[in-house]
Formats: structure tokens, C-alpha cells, sequence
């Protein structure tokens, strides 16, 4: 790496303070919200059988979160606090339901409870290095502090998803948890240091939304990549090819809603 592409993840002490203090605890509450949404949504939705009404409004929250999405974009050029906080409240909570489909066709929905989860063990792990880091982040001479906080935080993250996951298959389930951890915490630190440089006569609120877009991006990519997964997962299981054993995973209080579906297919 150069030295002028060192510089450019270089922050100042005012760049700093305000993505210490502002965008990454932003960041972190969309994905408690996000994931709160996701609960919440399979939990009242996962039984229900997806007819002409479910699939018009599903369409129809999709519309929403894109206009929510372009309002925010809008409110944060213009430094409406308190809209941009509303917009995205909203628009957090509202992409919970987005993975409606994968809960209601599949029995994946422990994996579904840990993809979002990851999310929010990515967000936590880069506010905490900023945190403990604090005028020391992003900053010249402390490169080895931010490595060893780096995979600390993913160790500490991938201890706590195999407990609360209960993950039993480690040779699918590690290497696509830590995948995305990298994916989600790698994109907020480096190009957050790079927006935070380069938009120096921008509002943080805008900052925060450009941030957010490559997120979602991202997210996107993942989640494509995930479904197609599944999809090979679920053929390979009709197919009698795996035995039944691919991609199992358990997660506290979601046997029953197994239980359920096998209930109707019978």
C-alpha cells in the first residue's frame, strides 16, 4: 500500500470524534432495529400462507422501504436531523420483513435469525473497536491495535453465534459467518474512513447515508449468494444427496416453528 492510500484512511481528530460518536452508534441502532424487525416479522408471519393479498403487500413494503430509502437520502443532503432519524428507524425496522419469503417456503429460519444477527456482531464489533480505540483510531503508529481488536471481535463474535446457534455443521457455518462479519465490518472501517476524508465539506448525515448504501450493497450480494446456497442445499436434500445433514443448524425456540410446517405439509 502507498503512502498516499495510507493518508486516505488517515483520520483527524474531528473526523474521528464524529465517526466514533455519531455514525457508528447510528449504524449499530439500524441493526438492532433490523434484526428487531426480523424477529418480530417471522414470529407473527411465519404461519401464514402466502396469497394474492401477502404478495401485494409485500410488494408494496418493498416500495416503501426504496422510497424510504430516497427520502433519506433527500433529508440527509438537506441536514434533517431528526427526519433522517425517523426515515431510518423506519426503514431498518421495515427490512425485517424483506426475508418473509425464505421464512414461510423454508425451514431455514434459525439461519435467517443468524444472517441479520451477523450484522449487528459486525456493527457492535466496529463501534467497540472505536470505542476502546478512540483518539487512536484510524490514526498513524496503531495498525497492530486495530488487528488485534479485529480478530478479537471476530472471535468473540463467532464463540457467541455457536453457542446461541448451537452450529453443528463448523465446515459451512464458520467460513460463511466469518465471510460476512469481514464483508460488513471491513466495509464500515475502510470505506467509512474514505467518505469520512473525502466528503470533508459534507454533513455527517450524509456521510452516514453513503456509508449505509455500500452496506445494503453488499448486503444485497450476500444475501443473493445465501439464497442461491439454499437453494443447492434444498435441491441437494430432494436429491437424497446430503443425507439430510447440510446446513443444519438449531437455534433456541425455532423447533416448534418446524414443527409447525411439517404440521401442514401433512
Amino acid at each position: 500500500m502507498s503512502v498516499k492510500e495510507k493518508k486516505n484512511y488517515s483520520l483527524n481528530d474531528s473526523q474521528r470524534s464524529i465517526f466514533g460518536r455519531k455514525i457508528l452508534p447510528t449504524l449499530l441502532m439500524g441493526s438492532i432495529l433490523w434484526l428487531l424487525g426480523e424477529i418480530l416479522s417471522s414470529m407473527y408471519f411465519s404461519d401464514i400462507q402466502m396469497s394474492p393479498f401477502y404478495m401485494v403487500l409485500y410488494i408494496s413494503i418493498l416500495i416503501i422501504e426504496v422510497l424510504l430509502y430516497l427520502g433519506l437520502l433527500f433529508a440527509s443532503k438537506r441536514e434533517k436531523t431528526v427526519l433522517v432519524f425517523l426515515l431510518y428507524g423506519i426503514f431498518s425496522y421495515g427490512a425485517g420483513f424483506m426475508t418473509l419469503p425464505i421464512v414461510i417456503y423454508t425451514e431455514f429460519l434459525p439461519q435467517v435469525h443468524m444472517f441479520v444477527s451477523l450484522s449487528v456482531g459486525a456493527t457492535a464489533m466496529v463501534f467497540l473497536m472505536g470505542l476502546l480505540l478512540r483518539n487512536k483510531y484510524f490514526a498513524k503508529g496503531n495498525v497492530w491495535a486495530h488487528i488485534f481488536l479485529y480478530l478479537l471481535g471476530i472471535l468473540v463474535v463467532e464463540i457467541i453465534f455457536i453457542y446461541v446457534f448451537n452450529i453443528q455443521n463448523f465446515l459451512l457455518t464458520i467460513p460463511i459467518t466469518i465471510s460476512y462479519i469481514c464483508v460488513v465490518a471491513l466495509v464500515i472501517m475502510f470505506y467509512g474512513a474514505k467518505v469520512m476524508r473525502k466528503e470533508e465539506s459534507s454533513s455527517w448525515l450524509y456521510k452516514f447515508v453513503k456509508i449505509q448504501s455500500i452496506l445494503i450493497l453488499s448486503l444485497i450480494i450476500a444475501m443473493i449468494v445465501v439464497i442461491v446456497v439454499l437453494i443447492i442445499i434444498v435441491l441437494a436434500i430432494i436429491c437424497g444427496e446430503s443425507g439430510g445433514d447440510i446446513g443444519n443448524l438449531s437455534w433456541s425456540g425455532s423447533s416448534s416453528g418446524t414443527k409447525k410446517k411439517k404440521e401442514k405439509i401433512q
